[in-house]
């Protein structure tokens, strides 16, 4: 329905009843003790569904255990559960870095498995996340056996997803630097990611290696974007109060005759019907607003019953 990104934001999402009329509206020369008086509108009901969006300006994203946890506590004074496990991070964990005078907001987003479009693993949950964010740094384990595949199945992911999660700009850097394993084979590496396309930075969250570099280039990166701003809202269709909408209509079910008239049951369901004097000003009232032609036009006789909302009347 809609994205509430600034303080003061507002949607219609859906209208409320319109309100009834006081015994002083129906005052006319012909009645000057008025007895009637209308109830509001039925309110009509919606059930909507709340989702918060992360307000941060980078998503840290990647496979699970790739180091993300690590490398938000090295950046900033966010403290994330970190572990050797896949989905340590069980929720979007905030971290505020501060560097060259510049503020920014990191995200860590729970790591992206296969399927995670479609609710596997957590990504269905914290996908979303990534749509509020500006930019994205996106954190590839440098052990892997499969770097490149890791690479393409996050941004896949992403893409099935939301495809403008791709169009948004990417730093991407290689992890675990620190272990002799990486150290040997940065080099081809680094090849085999060039061959797709990607410069790629290479880092240790354990020992903070790099770390500062990336900074830098996120900086970079944010002083060359605009602000996101929220999706554009989609209009509510405005309900007309049926207090509004003029007329009767009758229809016959069973014997009875069912009249439809807002401004009719808004009076029935206000009014004591056994008050004879009420009766002779509803007859005059229904006689206004249509509620008598359209029910002599349905062949409605004396005696008849009539049902005008949860009301049952004997029509004289």
């Amino acid at each position: 329905m809609g994205d509430l990104v600034t303080a003061g934001s507002k949607i219609i999402v859906q209208r409320g009843g319109g309100g009834g009329k006081g015994n002083a509206k129906f005052t006319n020369p012909q009645n000057r003790v008025p007895l009637l008086a209308e109830d509001g509108d039925i309110p009509q009901e919606i059930i909507i569904e709340l989702e918060i969006q992360v307000l941060a300006d980078v998503a840290i994203i990647g496979m699970p255990s790739v180091g993300k946890s690590s490398m938000l506590r090295v950046c900033s004074r966010a403290k994330p559960d970190v572990a050797a496990y896949p989905f340590t991070t069980l929720e979007p964990v905030l971290g505020f870095v501060e560097r060259h005078r510049q503020e920014f907001i990191l995200a860590e987003i729970p790591g992206l498995i296969e399927g995670a479009h479609n609710g596997a693993g957590l990504g269905y949950e914290f996908l979303r996340h990534m749509q509020r964010v500006s930019g994205i740094v996106h954190v590839l384990d440098g052990t892997s056996e499969s770097i490149v595949q890791d690479y393409l199945q996050v941004r896949e992911e992403m893409r099935l997803y939301d495809e403008r999660l791709q169009e948004k700009p990417e730093l991407v850097v290689v992890n675990k630097m620190d272990t002799p394993e990486v150290q040997v084979f940065s080099d081809e590496i680094d090849k085999s990611l060039k061959e797709i396309g990607l410069q790629v930075q290479f880092i240790s969250a354990a020992t903070g290696e790099g770390i500062e570099d990336v900074l830098d280039k996120v900086i970079e990166m944010l002083a060359t974007l605009p602000s996101v701003e929220g999706t554009k809202v989609k209009p509510i269709p405005v309900l007309k109060p049926r207090s509004e909408i003029n007329g009767a209509s009758v229809r016959k079910v069973e014997g009875a005759f069912i009249v439809k008239s807002a401004r009719a049951e808004r009076i029935v369901r206000r009014v004591d019907l056994e008050d004879w004097g009420v009766q002779a000003q509803l007859w005059g009232e229904f006689k206004r607003i249509g509620v008598v032609r359209a029910l002599e036009k349905a062949g409605a006789k004396s005696g008849a019953t009539v049902k005008i909302g949860d009301v049952e009347l004997e029509w004289k």
